[in-house]
């Protein structure tokens, strides 16, 4: 017979690792930055000086 904690641990890890899982593929990887120079790759807005 299993002992509480031991169900416990059983129903930790059946949460867990599917969480961790879906949480794995669901994360997406953006280039933040040129791997040349360093600087963002984020399109700045436009500064508003000549009007």
């Amino acid at each position: 017979m299993l002992m509480v904690s031991e169900v416990v641990a059983i129903a930790l890890a059946g949460g867990l690792v599917p969480g961790f899982l879906l949480g794995l593929f669901a994360f997406k990887v953006k280039s933040r930055w040129c791997p040349r120079c360093g600087e963002s790759t984020h399109a700045m807005p436009p500064v508003e000086g000549n009007r």
